[in-house]
């Protein structure tokens, strides 16, 4: 089994959070299936980004001065991550995507 300590706790603190997402929007799933999968989609995008971001760039939570860097380093991440998919989607768009007539 994996120690603890070579996990990071970070990562550790990300998991826990995911896994209480899943248990609440697992109680309210009745009847609100499609909602609450995007819901649940959206919930562990946002849990994993923010973990992700705050534990590659070193964020400390321990200042309300750090939280606020962290925050801005999170937006614009996110602001990056939407720049480049909207590049990567108007360049697919722009392509010729006919078939080939030289093939036959």
């Amino acid at each position: 089994m994996v120690a603890l300590d070579s996990l990071g706790v970070g990562w550790v603190f990300v998991a826990i959070v995911v896994i209480i997402v899943l248990a609440v929007i697992a109680l309210v799933k009745k009847r609100q299936s499609m909602a609450t999968g995007v819901v649940t989609m959206v919930s562990i995008f946002i849990v994993v980004s923010i973990g992700y971001v705050f534990i590659v760039n070193h964020v400390q939570l321990t200042s309300m001065s750090s939280v606020i860097d962290g925050t801005e380093i999170y937006l614009n991440w996110l602001t990056t991550l939407f720049n480049n998919a909207v590049d990567i989607t108007s360049y697919a768009v722009k392509l010729d995507w006919t078939k080939n007539s030289t093939l036959g």
